[in-house]
């Protein structure tokens, strides 16, 4: 029976994973998954999928026309019924979409099987201390979880037998006892009752272990042409690119800066709901990143990725004179990526900071740029940030 069931689960995941692939899209575009951050299984909405259930046999139900009245005669409704009446308010259940419970991992397996994305390789390691898995060694002190009650049994039967009997007549007859066939059950009980000082547990000695390490630099335009809907887009395609990178890396940190004429280190929460206004000048924002770069995340340890969203209406002459030096001299030979995304719902021509960054540093690979038009481009978006697999 459980091969049985463990055989239809199996069955049953490998049709959810499915139609999720199928309505990816969708999925993103709409945005149902993004609220639910913060937490290991999140709930997918699935179409096509029908939730098992019992169903009664339709030969018991009577056949068709089966109930009063007469050949002929007008079908009413009944106000009693679950039916809607002209000019009423409709009453009974209508249609809902099941959910589906689905690990984030999971989840990060099929955005990357559906694009095609490549596992990233590594560059850096961030090494961090952790207890190892083979305890090798025996400690007077450690977690009531590591304790070895044997060992701690023995040490108390050894003390009590030295305290209670030091010419070790004691011993003596316990042996004897063992030398003349008395079964253990029958012999007379001994209290032992273990002290702190008798208790030993397992012991592993810390050894510093290689983890993987990245962290990723959210960059969001925050002035007066960057609200409404622009923001949600980079809500949603920021969070499947951390999902993605979570998924390659064992430690991930994440930075969030917002700038207009200025640019400043927010949280995560302020990062998306501070209201927008005044002017652009994105060099300030790219200043700040080289900044946090170089005093807090070291590019010989740390994998870096920047991720900056705007609408590429920047301050006449900022991009040519000031971004394209910094991220020519500065930001990118510290970056395993840095993506560009210009946010420009409806018009398809690239605006004046896309424009001189493709001009000018066209041939650095770490440099990825996407026009996003609206939420239908989102996916595609994330391929082109993603797909090199740095």
């Amino acid at each position: 029976m459980r091969k049985r069931i463990r055989k239809d689960l199996e069955r049953f995941k490998r049709i959810v994973r499915g139609e999720i692939r199928r309505n990816l899209k969708e999925l993103i575009e709409s945005g149902e998954i993004v609220g639910q951050r913060g937490r290991d299984i999140v709930k997918v909405p699935v179409k096509s999928i029908r939730i098992p259930e019992f169903r009664y046999d339709p030969r018991d139900a009577g056949g068709i026309g089966a109930g009063d009245g007469e050949i002929g005669e007008p079908v009413m409704l009944d106000p009693d019924a679950q039916g809607q009446i002209p000019g009423q308010a409709g009453q009974g259940p209508g249609g809902h979409v099941p959910e589906v419970e689905i690990e984030l991992s999971e989840l990060a397996e099929i955005l990357g099987e559906e694009l095609e994305l490549p596992r990233i390789e590594p560059k850096g390691h961030e090494r961090w201390v952790k207890s190892g898995e083979d305890y090798s060694d025996v400690s007077v002190v450690g977690p009531e979880s590591l304790l070895m009650k044997r060992r701690a049994y023995r040490e108390a039967l050894k003390r009590q037998m030295w305290l209670r009997d030091p010419e070790g007549s004691l011993s003596d007859k316990l042996t004897a006892m063992s030398l003349a066939g008395i079964p253990e059950r029958l012999r007379p009980p001994v209290l032992v009752t273990p002290i702190k000082e008798d208790k030993r547990y397992l012991y592993s000695d810390p050894e510093p272990i290689p983890e993987t390490a990245a962290v990723i630099l959210f960059v969001r335009d925050a002035s007066g042409s960057m609200s409404g809907e622009k923001t949600e887009i980079v809500r949603q395609e920021n969070y499947w690119i951390d999902l993605w990178l979570r998924h390659n890396y064992e430690n991930v940190e994440r930075v969030y800066i917002l700038h207009d004429y200025e640019a400043q280190e927010v949280k995560e929460r302020e990062f998306y709901e501070l209201s927008t206004g005044g002017g652009t000048r994105i060099s300030s924002a790219y200043e700040l990143c080289n900044r946090i770069i170089d005093q807090r995340y070291s590019p010989k340890e740390w994998n870096v990725y920047v991720f900056h969203f705007s609408d590429g209406e920047n301050w006449i002459g900022d991009t040519e004179n000031y971004c394209v030096p910094l991220l020519r001299d500065e930001l990118l030979p510290k970056c395993n990526l840095f993506g560009y995304g210009q946010i420009t719902l409806g018009r398809r021509s690239a605006g004046l900071h896309l424009q001189k960054l493709q001009e000018h540093l066209e041939d650095d690979e770490r440099l990825v740029c996407s026009i996003i038009s609206g939420k239908e481009d989102i996916l595609n978006s994330i391929k082109e940030f993603l797909g090199k697999g740095r």
